[in-house]
């Protein structure tokens, strides 16, 4: 094998470590960002809970150890979710809007 094809076997040799490696971080990428998903879903919960029982964003926060902004955009989107949730259950009825007559 001549000095020229050694270095490409080492290149393509290394080339697809790289990319096996990438897609095994690929992966636990996606495992953590499922695990991600599962604990925003328990915190959210748990600050609905919270909110129920009369507890205030600055000791939910304190006791999660994050900020009170970032409570505060969790426990909302909580509360965003449910309202699209009981919203799409609803029915509206509305009466069409009469034709456009020229000059409005």
């Amino acid at each position: 094998m001549s000095e020229i094809e050694q270095a490409k076997h080492v290149l393509e040799t290394e080339r697809d470590a790289v990319l096996a490696a990438l897609a095994h971080e690929r992966a636990a990428a996606e495992r953590a960002a499922e695990e991600q998903r599962r604990w925003r879903a328990d915190v959210q919960a748990l600050l609905e809970r919270g909110r129920d029982v009369g507890l205030s964003v600055a000791e939910m926060a304190d006791a999660l150890g994050i900020s009170r902004q970032w409570t505060n955009h969790l426990a909302k989107q909580a509360v965003d979710k449910e309202i699209r949730k009981r919203a799409s259950s609803m029915q509206f009825a509305c009466p069409p809007f009469p034709p456009r007559q020229p000059g409005d």
